[in-house]
């Protein structure tokens, strides 16, 4: 799958991604930088990818999904390259996973933030509260 917008591109093809890059951007995280780069990238391989090209074909951003197309997805490691940042690049990126027809029949799609919460409401995600806050469980491993 492609989406065009103003001469960025936003494709599905992960023989496109920019391994090296996406590896060095998603190492600055606060999420991924104690990630091994070999689990970063299985990672990336292992779910559903969209990698954000500008119009010199620079990988420009980049976010995944966790899924399995029906019931459940689990939104990861988006960013936007700080030199196009600040032109709703963001937005359009995460707009265009929500929207991907491969996901349509998904109906909880869930991430975790530290700094994008805004973002991510202005969009229509909402903090778990109550009991489906107090439901919720995980394992660390």
């Amino acid at each position: 799958m492609s989406w065009l917008r103003h001469g960025f591109e936003i494709n599905t093809d992960k023989s496109k991604l920019d391994r090296e890059s996406i590896l060095r951007m998603l190492r600055a995280t606060y999420w991924a930088s104690e990630v091994p780069p070999e689990d970063l990238w299985t990672s990336i391989v292992n779910s559903r990818a969209y990698g954000m090209y500008s119009p010199d074909g620079e990988q420009a951003g980049f976010a995944r999904l966790v899924t399995d197309t029906t019931r459940f997805a689990w939104l990861s490691d988006v960013y936007v390259l700080p030199v196009h940042r600040g032109r709703g690049l963001g937005k359009w990126l995460v707009d265009t996973v929500l929207a991907d027809p491969a996901i349509e029949k998904v109906r909880r799609i869930m991430l975790n933030t530290r700094d994008a919460q805004v973002l991510y409401e202005r969009i229509g995600f909402t903090t778990l509260q109550g009991e489906e806050a107090a439901a919720t469980m995980q394992l660390l491993r």
